[in-house]
């Protein structure tokens, strides 16, 4: 009887073992699945508000550029004049303004 129980219980053993090791293999596999679709989520994200920032940016500063060129028109000037800072202090506050509402 003690010749069966032997090779039974090395059997159990093994499959304990083996049982185990999948176990742990499929655990870590998930736990670093998940860590990439955090990491790939977080990026990603990252790189959309970095493209919307920098789009809002650009019509900021196309809209101070428009501005401006009206100014200089109003004063009989061509584009991109030099304005007196009565003119430009203001407007450039305003691009500031704008600029900070981007971020």
């Amino acid at each position: 009887m003690k010749k069966n129980i032997d090779p039974l219980i090395s059997i159990l053993i093994v499959i304990a073992v083996f049982t185990v090791a999948v176990f742990l293999i499929f655990q870590g596999e998930t736990s670093l699945n998940n860590q990439l679709s955090a990491s790939i989520s977080k990026y990603g994200n990252k790189m959309v508000e970095t493209t919307e920032t920098s789009e809002c940016l650009r019509e900021t500063y196309n809209d101070f550029l428009t501005n401006w060129n009206q100014e200089c028109k109003a004063e009989g000037l061509e584009d991109k004049c030099s304005l007196s800072k009565e003119i430009a202090n203001p407007l450039k506050a305003d691009y500031q303004t704008e600029q900070n509402l981007c971020y």
